[in-house]
C-alpha cells in the first residue's frame, strides 16, 4: 500500500461514468420532466448520450479493448462505491473527477440552456452523492462558458464546496475560442478563488475540421483530440490570458506531450514574424505554454525514448500531472509513470502528486 506522506498518487482525471438516469432528478425545469418522460432511460443504454448531447464519429469501446472491474462504461452505473474501489485497484489516493457526458457539450449548437441545465443538474448530484474529501474524492466544475452568467452562477454554487478544486472548459467546440475576452470575467473569478482552469479535449465536433468526415475511430482520436487542444493552447497564449491572470494556474488535459515541442516551436516562429499581433505578451507565446501545466495520458510510451525525454525536458517535471482518464478505453495506471527510464525517484513522485497537491491545493 502506498504511503501518501511518502508517494501520494493524485489523478486529475477520473471520469465519473455518469448517466442521465443519475443526473436528470437533479435538473432544473423543463429539462427534469423533458428527459424524464422522454422515455430515454428504457432503452437499456443509460447514458443516453445522443439523447441530449451529440455524438461523435466511432465508438471507443469496439473490439473491447480494456475490460474495467469497477465500471459498466460505456453504459454509465458508477456509484460512489465503484469509484473507492477503482481508486483502491489502481492505488490511486486522490481523484478529481471529471463528467464523462459533458465532454460532448461542444455539439450543441441550440440556443437553449441544456448544458447549463446538465451542469447544475450534476453538480448537485456528485456533491449529494458521490464527492467526499475524506475518501479522498474531488471533483472540478463544469463550466457553460458559452453563457458567462450561467457560469457565474456555477461558480457561487461552488464557491464554499471543499469538494470542487478547479472548473474544467471543454475545448472540442468552444467558440469564439478561449482566449477570446468574452471569457475574461470567467477567468477573473478562477483567479480570486484560486480554482485552477482545466481545459480537457472532448469528443465531440471532431470532424469539423474535414466536412465529410472520417471513416474510422482511429482517425479522429489521432486528430481531433489534439487538435481541439491545440487550437485553445495557441489561443489562450497568443490573447494573453497568462499576462491578464498571472495567478491563474492553467492546465491542458488528455493530449499526452509529444506534440508540445512541435507547436511551441511553430508559434514562436509565427510570434517572431507577426508580434504586434500579439501585444499583451511580454515575451515568446511558448514561454507562456511551458509554464501550464498538462496531464500526462494518453503518454505516448511507444514514442522513442530520446523524443520522450526531449518533451519531459521542455516541460520540466514540475508542470506534469498523472491523469488516468479511468474508465475510458486508453486509460493509464499509474505504472506508465514508474516505469518511465529517464525520470529518477523524485520526478516520478512530482508528476504522480506532489504537483497535483500543488496546483489544486488539496
Amino acid at each position: 500500500m502506498i504511503d501518501p506522506k511518502e508517494h501520494t498518487v493524485v489523478d486529475c482525471d477520473w471520469h465519473y461514468a455518469d448517466t442521465f438516469t443519475q443526473i436528470a432528478p437533479y435538473m432544473p425545469e423543463p429539462w427534469k420532466t423533458k428527459y424524464q418522460k422522454s422515455g430515454f432511460g428504457d432503452t437499456g443504454v443509460k447514458q443516453n448520450l445522443a439523447a441530449f448531447f451529440p455524438a461523435s464519429t466511432g465508438s471507443r469501446a469496439n473490439y473491447g479493448k480494456i475490460q474495467r472491474e469497477f465500471s459498466e462504461y460505456p453504459d454509465g452505473g458508477d456509484t460512489k462505491e465503484d469509484v473507492v474501489a477503482g481508486m483502491d485497484e489502481l492505488d490511486i489516493d486522490v481523484s478529481l473527477q471529471i463528467s464523462h457526458l459533458i465532454l460532448a457539450m461542444g455539439g450543441v449548437t441550440a440556443d437553449d440552456r441544456r448544458v447549463e441545465s446538465f451542469v447544475k443538474g450534476y453538480l448537485d448530484y456528485m456533491l449529494e452523492e458521490v464527492l467526499d474529501p475524506d475518501e479522498g474524492i474531488y471533483g472540478l466544475a463544469p463550466m457553460p462558458y458559452h453563457d458567462i452568467d450561467a457560469s457565474m452562477d456555477v461558480l457561487d454554487r461552488v464557491e464554499d464546496e471543499e469538494a470542487i478544486t478547479g472548473v474544467v472548459f471543454v475545448t472540442a467546440g468552444a467558440s469564439p475560442p478561449l482566449g477570446n475576452r468574452k471569457y475574461d470575467p470567467i477567468y477573473e473569478r478562477c483567479e480570486e478563488m484560486g480554482y485552477p482552469v482545466v481545459y480537457h479535449t472532448g469528443g465531440s465536433g471532431l470532424d469539423e475540421y474535414v466536412r465529410a468526415g472520417y471513416q474510422d475511430m482511429i482517425e479522429t482520436h489521432t486528430l481531433g483530440f489534439l487538435e481541439s487542444n491545440m487550437s485553445q493552447i495557441v489561443s489562450v497564449a497568443s490573447q494573453g490570458v497568462p499576462e491578464k491572470f498571472p495567478d491563474l494556474d492553467i492546465v491542458f488535459m488528455e493530449s499526452g506531450v509529444t506534440y508540445i515541442p512541435g507547436l511551441v516551436s511553430r508559434l514562436d516562429e509565427e510570434y517572431l514574424k507577426r508580434s504586434e499581433e500579439a501585444p499583451l505578451l511580454e515575451k515568446r507565446p511558448g514561454e507562456y505554454i511551458t509554464d501550464f501545466y498538462f496531464g500526462t495520458q494518453p503518454l505516448e510510451v511507444s514514442a522513442r525514448p530520446d523524443l520522450l525525454e526531449l518533451c519531459f525536458d521542455m516541460i520540466g517535471t514540475d508542470r506534469l500531472l498523472y491523469a488516468s482518464d479511468y474508465p475510458h478505453w486508453d486509460f493509464d495506471s499509474p505504472s506508465v509513470i514508474t516505469d518511465l527510464p529517464m525520470i529518477d525517484d523524485e520526478d516520478r513522485k512530482d508528476i504522480l502528486g506532489r504537483n497535483a497537491l500543488e496546483v489544486f491545493d488539496l
